[in-house]
């Protein structure tokens, strides 16, 4: 459900008042033609300067990025429970507080679940409230993919993960905090919620 360039240059114009394509980019920082190309190629060649304007102006990048999900049809949507995993048993959602989104079908399975993020730790990637859609099958570590974790000690988190010989390093996304890590050995795969497949963010702050 990601946006086209072109879409997303409709949006930050939506945003910003703006009704032509090169108010975008002398506000991105971006060359004029360099986005008429990468409008052109639909290829995204201005992440950093993107991530940039999100941050200065408040916003997130799946905003920006990804197609509301609210305009769904019924046909190619699903209405699932979503759940806040702070403070909650490694593995255990019943009694956590739900709340109900909705989000394609094509990105649903029986076995995910969608959580709440609480916190600042991943910005921007998921900003505080955020939603994301987690694979609880999914609970081999690849290394570069981010995962949902109850870390003794530290509760339940979200992280970017890399295997290392010996250990696991969970980095998050906002460079305030510090990376952690955790020994093979004292791994439980009962840590690990699962995968994170997707994020839900059609909201920004």
């Amino acid at each position: 459900m990601r946006k086209t360039v072109g879409e997303i240059i409709d949006t930050i114009k939506s945003l910003k008042g703006f009704s032509k394509d090169y108010e975008v980019a002398d506000t991105l920082g971006v060359g004029r033609a360099a986005l008429s190309n990468a409008k052109q190629r639909d290829r995204v060649s201005f992440l950093d300067e993107l991530v940039g304007f999100c941050d200065k102006e408040g916003y997130t990048l799946d905003f920006i990025r990804r197609a509301p999900w609210a305009s769904l049809t019924p046909e190619a949507s699903v209405k699932v429970p979503g759940f806040s995993i702070m403070g909650g048993a490694p593995g255990d959602l019943s009694q956590l507080e739900a709340d109900s989104v909705i989000l394609p079908k094509e990105v649903w399975n029986d076995s995910c679940v969608v959580i709440r993020v609480n916190g600042d730790s991943m910005e921007k990637l998921f900003m505080d409230g955020a939603k994301a859609v987690v694979d609880t099958a999914a609970k081999e570590i690849v290394s570069g993919h981010i995962y949902a974790f109850n870390i003794p000690h530290e509760g339940s988190i979200v992280r970017e993960c890399f295997t290392q010989p010996g250990c696991l390093t969970l980095v998050p996304c906002n460079k305030n905090y510090p990376s952690s890590s955790v020994k093979w050995t004292d791994l439980d795969p009962e840590m690990i919620l699962g995968k994170v497949t997707c994020t839900l963010v059609n909201v920004f702050r």
